[in-house]
């Protein structure tokens, strides 16, 4: 007689679940939505209804359920209990300065080996491939530290952990619950395997790390400091919040699989679009050219070396990016939240109710495309957002800043709208109290990629901007796009 673990295991019964699984996803796509038009996407009248608080409107039930988190990251308790969101929240922000020489110095290596040095040739890149492994290299500095960040077996398998969490969300999104005991466990069976191969590199790392950091506070002339990264910051805050829980070598090295997807994942299809949008813009627009005449200037000012204050006024390429978020989006909706609230939550002014369970969100892409907020919307201009600055700066120069208004007043210098501030009617990083804590690193990185690119390389431009695909509500940069690079001539090191 079958045990009841060899039935559940046997061929015909994988065969049967797998038959359900496709039927169920048939049948999913066949099936018209019960949600009344309008609801989902709640539009410009958002500001009161997402400042509800965490108990009526929530956005970790919502990446839980978006995410698959009873499957997807190895361990429910990853995004019922997303520490490792607070350790990047009280962190990162204020670790960020004296992790800029690293990084410059990261990007260079990752450049030089992914564009090569031959200034002779010119080189076909597949962008969204070389942006991905460069990334990962760089994002990994901070997240793991020196030797591990530039392991490629590691990398590689860390990518291809982004990409099980992408599958396992498409997959499960058509397969009903009653079903998904059986179909998530075997779904996410890549995300497990994995999971497993990187902990053949993170495991001694952390076991090292938590020997070290003990040995520190019990002996405090021990000649050594904790590495400035995601691994050190988790365990010295789960020791001052004394969190044991957290502080397991198997907990941890758990704990880096979400930040190494936020990390990844986004960010490459971001830096993609905008190196996509950059090299296919009207060449008489001189972006490329502006944003390198700037770089210059400022690492000239700095000897070189970038440092926060210098990233902070390279606002060119700031502008560039955030540009590129607007107009190239890559989520048609964000600011999702799911009500948890038992009575629902209603909206007076629009006249509708949404029940417990029901995901809300804001309709991003039309906000971002409004041509009441953003002239010309459809357009790629690299300089929307730092060109009021720009003309302020001049009128200094000329001295006609303080130029009066008809009423006698003098009107306020106009700022530089920087990538880090959110706001109702720029929503990539969402917006409010759960903005992500990360845009801060990657402003920063993304600077630094677009420095090093334009000091080092020839870019052939490219015709028009190539078709971005969509799948559902994500846009994504096409997987095929390619452009020539080659190294500029007196720019490699002997």
């Amino acid at each position: 007689m079958m045990q009841p673990f060899e039935l559940v295991t046997s061929p015909a019964a994988l065969v049967s679940v797998l038959v359900l699984v496709l039927v169920q996803i048939i049948q999913g796509l066949a099936k018209t939505s019960k949600v009344p038009e309008g609801v989902p996407w709640v539009g410009k009248d958002a500001g009161r209804l997402f400042a509800e608080t965490h108990d009526v409107l929530s956005t970790s039930a919502s990446h839980y359920d978006t995410l698959e988190g009873d499957y997807a990251f190895t361990d429910k308790r990853i995004l019922t209990d997303p520490y490792h969101e607070h350790v990047i929240h009280k962190y990162l922000p204020r670790r960020i300065a004296p992790m800029i020489p690293d990084l410059q110095a990261e990007v260079a290596l990752d450049f030089d080996a992914a564009w090569g040095t031959n200034t002779d040739e010119w080189k076909e890149i597949k962008v969204g491939d070389s942006v991905l492994s460069m990334l990962s290299q760089a994002v990994n500095r901070m997240i793991l530290g020196l030797p591990l960040c530039r392991n490629e077996d590691l990398l590689s398998t860390m990518r291809a952990f982004t990409m099980d969490i992408v599958m396992t969300g498409f997959l499960l999104r058509f397969v009903p619950r009653w079903l998904r005991f059986i179909a998530g466990p075997l779904a996410t069976l890549p995300n497990k395997y994995h999971y497993w191969k990187t902990t053949k590199y993170t495991k001694p790392l952390i076991a090292e790390r938590l020997k070290n950091i003990q040995k520190k506070e019990e002996d405090p002339s021990f000649e050594w400091e904790p590495p400035n990264d995601f691994v050190s910051w988790s365990i010295l805050l789960a020791k001052a919040e004394n969190r044991s829980d957290e502080l397991t070598v198997d907990m941890l090295s758990r704990r880096i699989m979400p930040i190494e997807f936020a990390a990844i994942h986004t960010s490459s299809i971001t830096i993609t679009n905008c190196l996509l949008d950059l090299v296919s813009s009207d060449p008489s627009k001189q972006y490329l050219e502006g944003i390198l005449e700037q770089s210059n200037s400022i690492l000239a000012q700095d000897n070189g070396q970038w440092t926060k204050a210098g990233l902070a006024r390279f606002d060119t390429a700031d502008s560039a990016l955030r540009e590129s978020m607007r107009v190239s989006n890559f989520m048609t909706q964000n600011l999702v939240r799911k009500v948890v609230a038992k009575e629902g939550i209603s909206n007076p002014t629009e006249g509708w109710h949404a029940p417990y369970g029901m995901t809300l969100s804001v309709d991003m892409h039309d906000i971002q495309h409004d041509p009441e907020v953003y002239p010309d919307p459809e357009t790629y201009d690299a300089f929307r957002f730092s060109r009021p600055e720009e003309e302020s700066q001049s009128k200094i120069a000329n001295g006609t800043a303080n130029e009066r208004t008809a009423n006698g007043t003098t009107n306020p210098a106009p700022k530089a709208l920087g990538l880090v501030q959110t706001s109702d009617s720029f929503l990539p990083f969402s917006h409010g109290r759960h903005a992500c804590p990360g845009r801060f690193f990657i402003a920063m990185e993304v600077k630094m990629f677009l420095s090093y690119m334009l000091t080092n390389y020839d870019i052939e431009r490219l015709p028009s901007r190539p078709k971005k695909k969509t799948f559902g509500g994500t846009v994504l940069p096409p997987s095929d796009a390619t452009f020539k690079v080659r190294r500029k001539k007196g720019t490699v090191k002997a």
